[in-house]
């Protein structure tokens, strides 16, 4: 991409969701999303489409209700399949709970965050991976729109609560250009307060920008070796956060 496009949507996403300001989204008049052109939407609530999606969603607002967890992990099957034994080794110790649903896309969590998860709740750090699903359905700008959107919300519903944004991160199946130019539109959310920004994608590649063998189990989610190194990556992130 070129900088004058890069500096194209970055002037669209600022627009539309505020990134200049305190994420306030401008209200569209006609009731359409500005910036949106494609069929799918990213910033209108809706249930996930898969079958486990009811199921999980209920149990994740019975833990927000418990309201025992420090730290809340949010995103979609890459974050889902975190591997038990290795989310206890690098995030136990923060009392951390996943809320990460297969499947999800932008418009998914923004319906659960509406009907119930974290709603009370006031963890220290929420760590949000989200927008994977969004790539085959949407443009950059609007993926980018789509998690600037959540992040919005989650501001606006756990308001003393820091965020950790992560990049969405590379695979086979979308082309790497488009990746980081959502990522690089989204990292301007970051304001050195309460939200961080953190990719921790370019540990998964050679020099070459090729995924390094061993990372990834298909064409999107994680090995074993790919977990270690989100948790050796951002584990010190969300330790000095919630120290902070």
């Amino acid at each position: 991409m070129t900088n004058k496009g890069l500096l194209t949507m970055l002037a669209a996403v600022t627009a539309v969701c505020g990134l200049s300001g305190n994420l306030q989204a401008q209200a569209p008049a006609d009731g359409k999303t500005p910036g949106i052109t494609s069929a799918n939407d990213p910033t209108k609530p809706v249930p996930g489409g898969v079958r486990w999606f009811g199921r999980m969603h209920a149990d994740y607002v019975n833990q927000t209700k418990a309201n025992k967890f420090d730290v809340c992990f949010m995103g979609d099957s890459i974050t889902q399949m975190w591997p038990a034994d290795m989310f206890g080794k690098y995030f136990g110790r923060f009392k951390a709970v996943n809320f990460g649903i297969g499947g999800d896309r932008c418009e998914n969590v923004l319906f659960r965050l509406n009907d119930g998860e974290l709603q009370g709740a006031t963890p220290k750090v929420i760590v949000l991976m989200i927008g994977t699903n969004n790539q085959g359905m949407n443009t950059a700008e609007e993926v980018a729109i789509g998690v600037t959107a959540v992040v919005k919300a989650l501001r606006e519903k756990c308001p003393k609560s820091k965020i950790l944004l992560l990049g969405i991160l590379p695979s086979t199946g979308t082309p790497y250009e488009k990746t980081k130019a959502i990522n690089t539109i989204t990292a301007k959310l970051a304001d050195r307060n309460m939200i961080e920004f953190q990719d921790f994608g370019p540990k998964l590649q050679d020099k070459e920008g090729k995924i390094l063998p061993g990372m990834l189990a298909d064409t999107v989610h994680l090995t074993r070796q790919g977990y270690e190194v989100w948790g050796k990556e951002v584990g010190p992130t969300i330790s000095k956060m919630v120290r902070r």
